[in-house]
């Protein structure tokens, strides 16, 4: 895998995130005590940490040069640029990831100045997709927006 196609998984993400939302939409507020509905929220939810987590990966490669045409655990290439596959990138946590991007670039960050939406993106990781939580789908909602401003930066 080349470090673009995390920009390109990124995107997939938020096509599939906004045929969720239009599909949520339809409830127009009428079942939204339904199973069906808190599913499609949580996917949603889930999805979108995934957006912030492929971004922000792409990003770290691009900011520390890594090379287009080598794989992204390629450990000649990781070394050159001083990121460590292992410990820096295989992994689903966003905070450790913006952390290592800060160390490039100051300003570019994937939180939001929304508590409720920085606790939403603070909470993520994949295993919310195991997890049977209630989620209010007009956080989700702004979390949605404010990931898709983040993409813009792209």
């Amino acid at each position: 895998m080349k470090y673009r196609e995390y920009l390109i998984s990124a995107r997939r993400h938020n096509k599939a995130c906004k045929v969720l939302q239009e599909r949520i939409d339809l409830y127009d507020g009428q079942g939204i005590n339904d199973e069906s509905f808190k599913f499609l929220v949580l996917n949603l939810y889930y999805l979108s940490g995934y957006i912030v987590e492929c971004s922000l990966k792409f990003k770290i490669y691009e900011l520390f040069g890594y090379s287009i045409n080598v794989d992204v655990n390629d450990p000649n290439e990781c070394k050159k640029v001083g990121i460590d596959y292992r410990k820096d990138i295989r992994n689903h946590n966003l905070e450790r990831l913006q952390e290592l991007l800060d160390s490039k670039i100051s300003g570019f960050t994937h939180k939001s100045t929304n508590i409720s939406v920085d606790q939403l993106l603070v909470r993520w990781s994949p295993d919310v997709r195991y997890e049977s939580i209630e989620l209010k789908y007009s956080e989700i909602q702004d979390l949605y927006k404010h990931i898709n401003s983040f993409m813009r930066k792209m």
